[in-house]
């Protein structure tokens, strides 16, 4: 029926060179893949001082401005810089960028807070690459 074996003579070669070139590729995407983080790293967002001391982790609604200090750091325990630290609740918000050493200083306004007894306000730290991170339960804040 064929008789025309030109075709198949050539065979053998050209399936080593595909496989060869295959494997190639392969490899390529492989190492490209491996390359990338497909998973976000989290990091955590702490309240480490409240006008420069480091005490108490309680303020009291219509005291004024307050100074609170945030760190955020990495699952390894460096700093991370350039996250967005956003304090909020209890009608207030505020918000501040870490610099070098994982750090923001945000200036609260207690004045607009509103709570009956005690409440806490809410603390949430979001970085390019990262998981956000959120505390609901940050800073305890009791009527004056």
């Amino acid at each position: 029926m064929f008789r025309n074996e030109s075709a198949a003579m050539g065979l053998p070669m050209r399936m080593v060179v595909l496989t060869i070139v295959g494997m190639a590729g392969l490899a390529a995407m492989i190492m490209f893949i491996g390359d990338m983080e497909l998973v976000p790293r989290s990091i955590h967002a702490d309240i480490i001082g409240i006008d420069n001391t480091t005490t108490s982790s309680v303020i009291h609604a219509g005291s004024g401005i307050r100074n609170i200090t945030v760190q955020v750091v990495d699952v390894d325990g460096r700093a991370v810089e350039d996250a967005t630290v956003t304090i909020y609740g209890l009608h207030t918000s505020a918000t501040g960028l870490t610099g070098q050493g994982g750090c923001a200083v945000i200036s609260l306004d207690t004045s607009s807070i509103s709570v009956t007894g005690e409440g806490y306000l809410r603390l949430s730290a979001k970085a390019q690459g990262f998981m956000d991170a959120k505390n609901n339960f940050a800073l305890k804040v009791v009527s004056s």
